[in-house]
């Protein structure tokens, strides 16, 4: 059976998810519909991106994502099928795929329509489509590239690794581009600091439970990026850390 995943900054309390779904469904019944999140900050491109390249890897292949974020149709922004990693992904050519991290094998531009809920009238026809069997190749032309933004990547020179703050989660836990395989190569054992704003970590935690309640600490989390938080409070607030700020690594 098909899945078609949502991710878009529509929020809840209005009628659009639901009127999405009942698109899909009108089209196909039998598919599964799986809400990501519909709770990214207006026009984020760069939160949405983080989401969905941290859920989409745990589905089927075969998948379809429909993101609707930045959906409005333009000359420089049309709207897209991406086949990659063996998902599909529906939404605008507005630079979310720069941020993705994942190979593209194929692109198709679609048709122009005119609409103002390109997600329900474009996308989720298109998703529906695809899903009962539909080549993507007969959706559309062949398009070259995607339009590419330049997300900020953590560098290492020579004892430090330089890196940002790629993304806060609703518990206030603050993500950074500093994977641990960057870490674990420019580090080869040795002693560090983690600095940012007025603060350091001398240490990578296992848990967030390894410190006392209210404490800061560092781990590498589920996706392999090193996380800044506090046991059993908000470390973005707490610690004044926002989206893009620098977070450094210095190794003695």
């Amino acid at each position: 059976m098909a899945i078609i995943t949502l991710t878009t900054d529509l929020g809840l309390k209005d009628h659009y998810v639901s009127a999405i779904k009942g698109s899909i469904l009108n089209n196909i019944p039998e598919v599964i519909i799986i809400d990501i999140s519909h709770q990214i900050p207006t026009y984020s491109i760069q939160d949405a991106a983080y989401i969905l390249k941290n859920a989409y890897p745990n589905f089927p292949k075969g998948s379809i994502h429909i993101i609707g974020i930045k959906t409005e149709q333009t000359n420089q922004s049309s709207h897209v099928i991406v086949f990659s990693d063996g998902h599909y992904f529906i939404g605008a050519d507005n630079g979310i795929f720069s941020f993705l991290d994942t190979a593209i094998d194929m692109i198709i531009e679609l048709p122009v329509v005119i609409s103002t809920f390109p997600t329900r009238d474009v996308f989720a026809i298109v998703a529906s489509a695809i899903a009962k069997g539909a080549k993507i190749e007969e959706l559309g032309k062949p398009k070259e590239n995607l339009l590419e933004r330049m997300p900020f990547r953590a560098a290492s020179m020579g004892d430090m690794i330089r890196g940002t703050v790629e993304y806060i989660d609703s518990y206030g836990n603050v993500m950074c581009n500093i994977t641990q395989t960057l870490f674990t190569q420019v580090g080869k054992g040795r002693e560090f600091k983690i600095e940012f704003a007025r603060y350091e970590i001398l240490k990578i935690s296992k848990t967030y439970n390894d410190v006392p309640e209210g404490e800061i600490l560092a781990l590498f989390n589920a996706a392999n990026q090193l996380e800044i938080s506090m046991n059993s409070d908000r470390a973005n607030s707490m610690l004044n850390l926002k989206l893009n700020d620098s977070i450094t690594i210095r190794f003695q």
